[in-house]
């Protein structure tokens, strides 16, 4: 690449490890971030964009030049749509060492007052309203991309926002803390991947969900089938706890 280019959109957020709604595919092309009157490169499977480089941070990652979290999501938002954006803005907020795949430089990467700052430095440049709608639905805390998709499900379909990890207190004194949550109806939303079907994983679980029901909390359980799309199964099973608590 030219002096000044780096790697910036799903490029960039494929390296960085940030949630997209798409797995990458042999057909991909690279996206080249060139400086504003650049020289535009031509290569095959490539894609270029432009970026102001006084405003958008260049840093490194295994030795490529890479534009910064920040900047990536940036660039993400000139075309991305608001619910995985949210979830990328998600994965930049989230202090978790359990979320899979993230590389980015700190965790949380990003606080919403630093993202703040940064959209009214960039004010003015193409994706930035966008990534400020991201910004406003986007919370702290996730473990992953599936939890961001299961607590806007929910938000969507117009039930109260669930809290992410609220602490349950058992009868033994120990915390356990749900992936999601409504500590005043005591109603637990738990989101179960792939790696769920592992079997000890699958033993913990199901002594998980007991100690939930031994101190009278519900578990609304839901899979990726549950919360695609209108989300259905899962809004149906958690407007029915919701209804037992009424």
């Amino acid at each position: 690449m030219d002096p000044g280019h780096a790697f910036g959109g799903v490029t960039a957020a494929r390296l960085w490890g940030l949630p997209l709604p798409d797995p990458w595919h042999a057909a991909e092309r690279l996206v080249i971030a060139r400086p504003h009157g650049a020289t535009r490169g031509s290569a095959r499977g490539t894609r270029h964009i432009a970026y102001a480089p006084d405003l958008l941070e260049v840093g490194a990652l295994d030795g490529l030049r890479i534009l910064g979290p920040a900047a990536t999501t940036l660039t993400l938002a000139r075309w991305m749509p608001h619910e995985p954006l949210v979830h990328v803005v998600d994965a930049l907020l989230t202090g978790s060492d359990r979320y899979p795949d993230l590389r980015l430089p700190s965790r949380p990467h990003a606080d919403r007052g630093s993202l703040e700052s940064f959209l009214a430095r960039c004010r003015g440049h193409n994706g930035v309203p966008a990534l400020r709608r991201a910004l406003a639905d986007a919370r702290c805390g996730v473990d992953s991309r599936w939890e961001s998709i299961t607590r806007r499900a929910i938000v969507r379909a117009g039930l109260p926002e669930p809290e992410i990890h609220p602490v349950v207190r058992l009868a033994d004194g120990r915390e356990r803390r749900p992936d999601l949550g409504f500590t005043s109806l005591r109603i637990a939303v738990e989101f179960e991947g792939d790696g769920h079907r592992e079997r000890r994983r699958w033993v913990s679980d199901l002594q998980r969900y007991a100690d939930f029901e031994e101190v009278d909390w519900i578990v609304v359980r839901a899979t990726s089938v549950d919360v695609t799309g209108a989300a259905t199964p899962l809004i149906r099973r958690l407007t029915a706890a919701i209804a037992r608590r009424a």
